[in-house]
């Protein structure tokens, strides 16, 4: 398959299958856009005022390559400086201006959202539903409470499923039944709400202008790979035939190595834009493994250039921007439990149930007079059942490898006291797990109502 001939998409049926699911990336890209923000609020904001003011005294938008940015609280964001430079230019003072900026940034984001599960998983379905997750995101209305209503009373439903069969044979899929419903319910809210910081604050562009250039990356870099390396030859066994030995190989075409020139200089362009970028290599190792697991023949040299690049952007940054903590950054660092129950709850979804279950409990007996603690009990129950119930599921590498470049992609800010656009780019991956899910938690919620089937009598 050639990379760059969009004839072939329309001769083999690749358009046909992946047009029907364009409309969710252009159904929230219209909602941004028609809600986005555009009060003279956007400017009164204190970062915002001294940001602009900088730029306009500076007035050379290249000498931000070369030092700390408007803020000067010792970060090196030259990238995402030239968007504000360039919105000055255009917009003068004028916010509404500055809001559609933003909007377009985010409406960027959904749809390389779609193009990255696209590669990774070359699923359809996979990817309308990690779309789908990731611009609920963006939407600005408080109904995810109400849809985890929904899946507690499917929670209810599938106990009915205990009556379909014996006992012995019920238990099981009834609990991952109940499981995984009471763990959608916990799990959809999940680090989504996030429309505010990207869409409605200026200064979370550094993030969404990072998160552009980092799902470039790693999604030129998965095409890369997807399409150009084949699959590793399997041990043959006494059972194989002839006709189903050997290597299946992707046709890459000769314009497939462009793909990694784009990844690069995403990566690059990333850097320059937010310090959580420094992590995109280990993301992009992270695509790596994940075709590994698909027996594909990922070509590891090219870690040596990932890896390359982040050290040049130390060096640099070490040449350019003082080395010592700012004020700034020294209030913004925590430690402490909550910083450990975030980057569980993105190894482990809903762990952070656990510290809220002790929280209530620790009231004493009266507390088990109250919902609280009986919600939040069978939350953990049912977390710690969906997470079995993934490893013995087809999908398992998936959910897994979902999950931690989701970890991966936060790990650096972890240290950080929370703002939501730290999340941004974690919730890509956050979505896509998702996607993985919901078949698997349908699967377990058909299991869980239909009757055990009868095994026929063995004929003598």
């Amino acid at each position: 398959m050639s990379s760059f001939v969009p004839g072939d998409w329309v001769k083999s049926g690749v358009m046909k299958r992946w047009l029907p699911w364009f409309v969710i990336p252009l159904v929230f890209s219209v909602w941004v856009l028609v809600t986005r923000a555009s009060g003279s609020g956007l400017l009164e904001d204190s970062d915002t005022r001294v940001l602009l003011a900088n730029i306009q005294e500076r007035g050379n938008p290249w000498s931000w390559f070369a030092g700390d940015w408007p803020l000067f609280n010792h970060f090196y964001r030259p990238v995402s400086t030239l968007a504000f430079e360039l919105d000055l230019a255009i917009w003068g003072k004028n916010a509404a201006g500055f809001g559609l900026t933003n909007a377009i940034l985010a409406v960027i984001c959904i749809w390389l959202c779609f193009w990255v599960v696209r590669e990774l998983t070359d699923h359809p379905l996979t990817v309308g539903i990690a779309t789908l997750i990731f611009g609920i995101a963006h939407v600005n209305v408080g109904f995810l409470g109400m849809v985890g209503g929904w899946f507690w009373a499917l929670a209810l439903l599938c106990l009915a499923g205990l009556g379909r069969g014996k006992l012995r044979d019920r238990w099981w899929p009834v609990l991952l039944g109940v499981g995984g419903c009471v763990f959608f319910a916990d799990l959809l809210p999940g680090q989504m709400d996030i429309w505010y910081r990207v869409v409605g604050w200026l200064p979370g562009r550094t993030a969404s202008v990072m998160t552009v250039f980092a799902l470039i990356s790693v999604a030129a870099y998965a095409r890369y790979e997807r399409i150009g390396a084949g699959v590793r030859e399997s041990e043959p066994t006494a059972m194989d035939l002839p006709a189903t030995k050997g290597t299946v190989v992707t046709q890459a075409g000769k314009w497939n190595w462009v793909w990694l020139p784009v990844s690069a200089l995403g990566l690059v362009l990333a850097l320059g834009s937010y310090e959580q970028a420094v992590i995109l290599p280990g993301l992009l190792t992270g695509v790596c493994i994940w075709f590994g697991l698909q027996r594909r023949r990922v070509r590891w040299i090219n870690l040596v250039w990932m890896w390359g690049l982040l050290v040049g952007y130390f060096v640099l940054r070490a040449s350019v921007v003082p080395s010592e903590v700012s004020g700034y950054q020294d209030q913004q660092f925590r430690t402490g439990a909550g910083l450990y129950l975030d980057l569980l709850s993105y190894l482990l979804p809903g762990f952070d149930t656990v510290g809220q279950f002790w929280g209530s409990v620790s009231l004493g007996a009266i507390a088990l007079l109250t919902a609280m603690p009986w919600v939040l009990g069978f939350a953990m129950v049912g977390n710690s059942v969906s997470m079995v119930g993934l490893w013995g599921s087809p999908r398992r590498w998936w959910g897994l490898g979902a999950l931690l470049m989701g970890f991966v992609a936060y790990l650096p800010m972890a240290w950080l006291k929370f703002f939501a656009h730290y999340h941004y780019l974690p919730s890509v991956f956050y979505a896509l797990f998702v996607a993985v899910m919901g078949p698997v938690v349908l699967g377990w919620v058909v299991e869980a109502l239909s009757p055990t089937r009868v095994k026929a009598p063995v004929r003598s």
